[in-house]
């Protein structure tokens, strides 16, 4: 991505946030520390960059920063000792990395008397990491500001979110994103399915390489169907057909995320028939509808909570197989005829 392109993504996902954020920094009203709650795909990185090169820009042009100057440029490039920037390493932010931050926090800025700090999926953090964040929060140092980037802010400690300004990012419009990926070439039959999953193309076209979307969404598809009819094999399937896909924690939490989804399609064709188009799953269209007439809202409520809280037991680092299988027997009981 170019220098220009960041802050232009950023505009064009979050036009109003963006302008309000600059405003702030002009009026010298920038809160100490946020908490940007968005999901991939609404720019809550290409804000948080630009919100970064607006306090050090050297040629702020209408209240933006100009993405050309040096600094904008060493911001960018991860080079600014004062932008102190963590991602996770791997499926979390290690211990390391948060020794770095609690060193970083003590310090003042090295070059003039800002320093922001940039967190991305902080709900990744452990709990001990976490509380020593709360505690620079607490008590910044100096002229410092702290963006917290997480897609769920659901996952991120209370004491942490009564503690910071919670900024909820838009989501991007279902059709707007539904066209892009038509014109990013994917598949129609797995469109609606990807609006469910992301907002980012980018990460859209990362789930479809080597088809292993289309894999999935035949798995969780067929998993489904055995559900639906009480099919004691849906616990099979769990081992043969869904944890060969689970290839990190990631596509695990994007395969639960499915089966939300799968019972999704069902709830809503409670009271209409739907197109398939507008199905995650349209291939089992007609196993979604059948379970949609045989059981009762209650039940299909029953089975959505079920399924939501898959994604709360995952991050809790339990088993992914277990918690499928889990889930299923639970459904099954539901199901069964």
């Amino acid at each position: 991505m170019t220098e220009e392109s960041v802050v232009a993504v950023a505009q064009r996902l979050q036009p109003q946030l963006v302008t309000h954020l600059m405003t702030l920094i002009k009026t010298k009203r920038l809160a100490h520390a946020y908490l940007f709650n968005g999901a991939d795909g609404t720019g809550r990185q290409q804000v948080a960059q630009t919100v970064a090169m607006r306090l050090f820009c050297q040629n702020v042009t209408d209240n933006l920063p100009c993405g050309q100057c040096s600094e904008c440029r060493r911001i960018l490039a991860g080079d600014h000792p004062d932008v102190v920037s963590v991602v996770p390493d791997g499926q979390r932010i290690k211990v390391d990395q948060v020794r770095y931050l609690k060193a970083e926090f003590t310090k003042s800025a090295v070059e003039g008397n800002q320093k922001i700090f940039i967190v991305d999926q902080v709900e990744r953090m452990t709990t001990g990491a976490a509380n020593s964040l709360l505690k620079f929060i607490e008590e910044p140092v100096g002229n410092t500001v702290a963006l917290l980037l997480t897609a769920n802010k659901n996952l991120i400690l209370p004491t942490i979110l009564s503690r910071t300004q919670i900024v909820d990012f838009l989501r991007v419009a279902p059709q707007a994103l539904l066209t892009a990926l038509a014109d990013a070439g994917i598949t129609p039959s797995q469109r609606y399915l990807l609006t469910t999953l992301t907002e980012s193309v980018t990460a859209a076209q990362d789930l479809v390489v080597d088809d292993w979307l289309k894999d999935a969404q035949q798995a969780v598809g067929q998993w489904f169907s055995a559900c639906c009819t009480g099919d004691e094999r849906a616990f099979v399937r769990v081992q043969t057909e869904l944890v060969p896909l689970a290839l990190n924690r990631d596509r695990q939490g994007v395969l639960l995320d499915m089966v939300v989804q799968a019972w999704h399609d069902a709830l809503r064709q409670q009271n209409a028939t739907l197109e398939a188009a507008s199905l995650a799953f349209p291939k089992v269209a007609q196993a979604s509808q059948q379970v949609a007439q045989r059981l009762s809202i209650d039940q299909l409520v029953r089975v959505m909570t079920l399924t939501l809280a898959t994604r709360g037991q995952l991050a809790g680092n339990l088993n992914f197989q277990a918690i499928l299988e889990a889930l299923t027997l639970e459904i099954l009981t539901i199901t069964a005829r």
